[in-house]
């Protein structure tokens, strides 16, 4: 699956979407890459910096 997270600047927190996610903007994203769940896109963005990083709650129920 393809994995993105929101980037805002002047907020703290950040949310991982799968790329089909309707919560997903369609300009505040970067691309995180192709994992094979959400724990691995999560790990993978808190390791490039994101430590606040947490699921959208929408993709995680679709898990």
């Amino acid at each position: 699956m393809i994995f993105y997270i929101d980037f805002y600047i002047d907020s703290e927190t950040h949310e991982i979407h799968q790329s089909v996610c309707n919560y997903l903007s369609a300009k505040n994203k970067i691309y995180l890459g192709i994992y094979r769940n959400l724990g691995m896109a999560l790990n993978h963005a808190k390791s490039k910096g994101f430590t606040r990083a947490s699921v959208c709650n929408s993709c995680n129920v679709s898990f």
